[in-house]
């Protein structure tokens, strides 16, 4: 019964961050990485520390994400624009040159 009542709660929380999802793991990639820079320069704070090639490159994974994720959502918008219904004869010679 409690795995059910965790499932539905996950599905909703899906739902209600639908197009958000990739800005907030692109965003915590980021930050993720500015941490372990951080982390590296300053040692006694307490800080996680990375190396500096790793965190560069989680870094640039959260703007690759980010950039990604911009691009799916343009995809779905023209999708969800596009003309839908029959093509008829009419409009399959109108397209002719």
């Amino acid at each position: 019964m409690k795995v059910f009542f965790l499932g539905k709660l996950l599905a909703w929380a899906g739902r209600k961050t639908d197009g958000y999802k990739t800005k907030v793991g692109g965003v915590g990639l980021i930050l993720t990485g500015l941490v372990g820079l951080l982390g590296h320069l300053y040692p006694d704070q307490g800080l996680p520390t990375m190396e500096i090639e790793s965190a560069l490159t989680t870094i640039s994974l959260g703007v690759t994400a980010l950039g990604l994720g911009g691009k799916a959502e343009k995809i779905v918008g023209a999708i969800n624009r596009a003309p839908t219904g029959p093509v008829t004869d009419a409009t399959a010679e109108a397209d002719r040159p």
